[in-house]
Parts: structure tokens; sequence; C-alpha cells
């Protein structure tokens, strides 16, 4: 796999390779959302593609997203703010969300991608930026993953507790690799959530209860190697 060595150009080729068609990962990934996410949303380390999650959550009202990369906080806000480029080579997320609720309509692409309010840069381990209990929804698409040890995971969870409201909801997924990104260190995983036994007390201790953890055998598409996801949800007390 030739991988870009400068970071900008990294961003967009890893937006790149979100484009259909959807291997077995993508599709559990959207399932997954489109039957869980509901209301206000914030992604947490949404990297350079939230507009193409954003397709799998037809029952969301709202979606904010952060991310430490600035350069995919960039990418991100030019890609959004180009409307010739609304994701024609994503529909089959749509499809996703089409299989959850039903027919969509016509310019369902368009109103999910208006549906982002916000994009910014920030670390979920030392702050995040919104209102206590704001969120029905907080998502981490592999992004507690990439957190550099168990103090920083137990920040982060915390402050993901903070902006969530009573009775929301927390999406976590991540995988079984341990491997280094060198163009892009911040998004280097170290395999720390992926056990509940590590993540599951954290969450408990900050008021998360309804923990429920799914293993899937996958085959692993992108410079990170691994044959195992994850998909946690949890409920803040």
């Amino acid at each position: 796999m030739n991988v870009p060595k400068n970071r900008k150009e990294y961003v967009e080729w890893y937006y790149k390779l979100h484009s259909c068609p959807l291997d077995k990962e993508g599709k559990l990934v959207g399932t997954f959302l489109a039957n869980n996410v509901s209301g206000r949303v914030l992604d947490c380390g949404c990297g350079p593609v939230p507009q193409v999650w954003a397709l799998c959550m037809p029952r969301a009202t709202e979606i904010s997203a952060i991310d430490v990369v600035e350069e995919s906080v960039a990418f991100v806000k030019a890609n959004l703010a180009t409307r010739n480029q609304r994701l024609d080579k994503f529909s089959c997320y749509a499809k996703i969300a089409e299989s959850a609720i039903g027919n969509l309509p016509e310019d369902y692409t368009d109103k999910q991608i208006d549906k982002i309010k916000s994009i910014g840069v920030a670390d979920m381990a030392k702050h995040l930026p919104f209102n206590r209990g704001y969120f029905d929804t907080v998502l981490s698409l592999y992004s507690l993953g990439v957190l550099k040890d168990k103090r920083d995971l137990e920040h982060a969870i915390e402050n993901i507790a903070g902006v969530l409201k009573r009775g929301g909801k927390l999406l976590h997924i991540n995988s079984n690799g341990t491997n280094r990104n060198d163009v892009l260190p911040e998004y280097t995983w170290k395999g720390l959530p992926q056990a509940t036994s590590v993540l599951k007390p954290i969450l408990e201790r900050h008021n998360f209860n309804n923990i429920e953890v799914s293993t899937f055998d996958v085959k692993s598409k992108s410079i990170y190697q691994y044959d195992k996801i994850y998909l946690l949800s949890a409920i803040k007390r």
C-alpha cells in the first residue's frame, strides 16, 4: 500500500479509503451507527470523515465533530464548503441508513451533511468545548484507541460523560491493532481500550451502565493491521 508521507496528503488519502464499496468492517460500523445514533451527536476524534459517517446517522438531528489533527479539521471544513463535492462516491453509506429507516428523500445526502454544525480542533483527553449535558450520543470511532495511556483514557471518559446528557449513549468502536502511524503520530493505535477489562471499570466510575460489547472478525484494508473489531455501547446514568 502506497501511503503518502505528507500530513495533508495523508488526510486526503485516508478520506478516499472510505469510498464505496464497503467491506465487512464498514458495513458493521455503519449499521451500528444507523441503529444506535440519535439526537445531538458529538464525533470525538472524527478524522477527515465525519461527513461520510453522517450518512449512516438518519436519526441524528445535529452533529458536532472534533479532532486533535489540524489537517483533518481543515480538510473537513474545505470539503463541506464545496457543494459540488457532495459525497457521490459514498452512496453505499446512505444505503445503510435506508435499510435502517426505510426509503430516504432524494436530498438525503445534503440534509445529512448540513446537520454538521461545528467542526474544530480539540483533545478529548483535555477538554471538550461544549455545554454540559448537551449531547444525546457521543461517538468514538476508533479514537479512544490512540490515547497515550490509561490516565488519558480516564480523562477522556470523564469529559465525554460531562457533555453527555443523562440517558445519553456512548458508542465506541475499536480494534485489536496496536500499530504505529509515522505520518500522523497522533493516530498511532495503542490498543488500550479494546479490552473491556480496561474500559468497563472506567465507564462505571463515570456513571455509565448497560455496557454491551460485540466482537467481530474482520480483515483490515488500511495501513493498520488487525483482525477483530469491538462495538461498544454504554448509557450514562
